[in-house]
């Protein structure tokens, strides 16, 4: 049985960005206002960096050629930041807390892992995501000193209840689609350019 798919469904943004918001609004329920800040600001750079590599490459053959770059994996990045700043919040134990980001973790590169054995993503393209997702969840934990409410057990059942359903069920968000579409219309090209086209070449 091939595990891949299902493991490469754990960093589908339909699952990590309501996640993302979860966090977000949990810190700012117990009143955490700066921590919530933090993370708005650390995961909306982190995400706002990934569209743009993707856009330039979309609309404007900017990438990398040497290394088949066409811009950053959001799996992997999104896995890398938010699995990790949510496992440590899964714990009121600060050790636990790290063990558990720890481990979060290394889900995170089997996820980077699963897009190179589906060959979505290049090898640059998967370490690219996984640096910059985990220096989000790494900063984050870091600044915070993984001094992080707990879930309470009826959010942490509700938040696994999710998770399953949507692994099971491989229900994806259409944000590649839908940053085609938009790189079109700012580049005003008919089509977006697609992996091994870049600008200045010949064939495109």
């Amino acid at each position: 049985m091939n595990l891949w798919p299902l493991i490469t469904r754990l960093g589908d943004s339909s699952l990590l960005a309501p996640t993302a918001v979860f966090v977000f609004c949990w810190l700012l329920y117990r009143r955490e206002t700066a921590k919530a800040g933090l993370w708005a600001m650390l995961f909306g750079f982190s995400t706002a960096v990934v569209v743009a590599s993707k856009l330039a490459f979309m609309g404007w053959g900017i990438g990398i050629p040497n290394l088949n770059f066409t811009g950053i994996s959001g799996h992997s990045m999104m896995s890398g930041a938010v699995l990790p700043t949510l496992a440590a919040q899964l714990f009121s134990s600060r050790r636990a807390g790290l063990v558990a980001a720890g481990l979060a973790a290394v889900i995170a590169v089997l996820v980077g892992l699963s897009r190179l054995a589906l060959n979505v993503h290049s090898p640059a393209e998967v370490c690219a995501g996984l640096a910059l997702g985990l220096g989000t969840s790494a900063a984050f934990l870091g600044a915070t000193r993984i001094h992080l409410p707990a879930f309470r057990p009826a959010l942490l059942a509700l938040v696994l209840a999710v998770s399953m359903a949507q692994t099971v069920t491989g229900v994806r968000a259409p944000t590649h689609q839908l940053l085609e579409r938009i790189a079109a219309h700012l580049a005003d090209r008919d089509q977006p350019y697609q992996r091994g086209q870049w600008a200045g070449h010949p064939d495109v």
